[in-house]
């Protein structure tokens, strides 16, 4: 592939994540637009499920479990307000009690 071909490619396939600052430059990969046709319902699907898992869907069936590790780092992503509360107080009561053992 010659150089301006090679720039065009940089140019349509850099991926810029607005949200975390981020830049994936994917242009030098081996693929072609079928390829990337091919894969677009599956990355929708993968979407599609992880923003049910972020809105508090089952992801454990046989727990009736729900996962929300990211909840635990930013309590407003919960999906319900109750959850929420009962995050930061749990959190507040862990640096409550870490503060008074600095203390000893």
């Amino acid at each position: 592939m010659d150089a301006a071909a090679l720039w065009k490619r940089y140019q349509d396939w850099l991926y810029y994540h607005e949200g975390l600052g981020l830049y994936v430059d994917v242009s030098r990969m081996s693929f072609d637009d079928a390829f990337v046709d091919q894969l677009m319902p599956r990355f929708e699907q993968a979407f599609k499920s992880m923003e049910e898992l972020e809105g508090g869907a089952i992801a454990n069936p046989d727990e009736n479990r729900m996962v929300g590790h990211y909840w635990l780092r930013n309590p407003e992503l919960a999906p319900s307000e109750d959850l929420k509360k009962e995050i930061v107080e749990t959190l507040s009561a862990i640096k409550d009690f870490a503060a008074k053992g600095a203390k000893r």
